[in-house]
């Protein structure tokens, strides 16, 4: 498998916009939802988006947190517009910090569908404690024993985050990057570089996408996608 690391030139960051997804306190949304829509009628910040289409090779999956939860309607289409068929999960304020509550309990009927590559945006919910820092890097690898052999694409993050732990942002990053180097299915999305230069593509708080920053995040996502899928064989449909 081709590993390829990415270079973007757009600004993202992953904690929710109605929280700071720093507040650690909230508990994940575990209630069904079918196309966004929680049955139980939970409040916006709080449920889980999905979207399910029929597919064969050409189904991607992608995990995040706020920034997806945000952006889903833009993600949707770009990878529709790049032909393939998209299933979002993105909920606010988790991370890597959830993976056993929520994540591996989730993981298995989303891949039920037999995704043909898998998006993962998570990380930036994972800097306000020193414990969830140094768990970051065996938690990657718990995460991708579940995901399995098919082609993932993982985003780093912003380096400065409110609520991190000293160097935190830093760190889980570098943990991104270093997975790479031991999973041939896992092709880093590296964002970093440009996230803090181009502050047009973020919200006041620096963190959350504007309009053109959501945009941009998933057209860079559907890019990353194909990108992923070439290097691993797959035909385009």
């Amino acid at each position: 498998m081709i590993r390829r690391t990415l270079v973007v030139l757009v600004a993202v960051s992953l904690l929710t916009a109605c929280s700071g997804d720093g507040d650690e306190s909230r508990s994940p949304d575990t209630r069904p939802s079918v196309g966004g829509a929680v049955l139980d009628g939970a409040p916006p910040t709080d449920r889980a988006t999905d979207r399910a289409t029929d597919g064969a090779t050409d189904r991607v999956l992608v995990l995040g947190d706020s920034n997806l939860f945000e952006s889903g309607a833009q993600v949707d289409a770009a990878l529709q517009g790049v032909g393939l068929e998209p299933t979002l999960r993105g909920v606010p304020s988790l991370g890597l910090k959830d993976l056993d509550a929520y994540w591996l309990r989730e993981l298995p009927p989303l891949l039920a569908a037999d995704p043909a590559v898998v998006v993962v945006a998570l990380g930036t919910n994972d800097t306000t404690t020193r414990a969830d820092v140094e768990a970051f890097s065996a938690r990657i690898d718990a995460m991708l024993r579940a995901i399995g052999d098919r082609p993932v694409v993982w985003l780093t993050h912003v380096e400065h985050r409110p609520f991190e732990v000293a160097g935190g942002g830093h760190s889980v990053n570098e943990a991104i990057r270093a997975a790479a180097t031991r999973w041939p299915n896992l092709t880093v999305l590296d964002r970093t570089g440009h996230l803090e230069d181009d502050p047009s593509l973020l919200r006041g708080d620096g963190l959350h996408f504007t309009e053109a920053g959501m945009v941009a995040f998933g057209d860079e996502i559907a890019a990353a996608a194909r990108a992923a899928l070439a290097a691993s064989g797959v035909a385009a449909p």
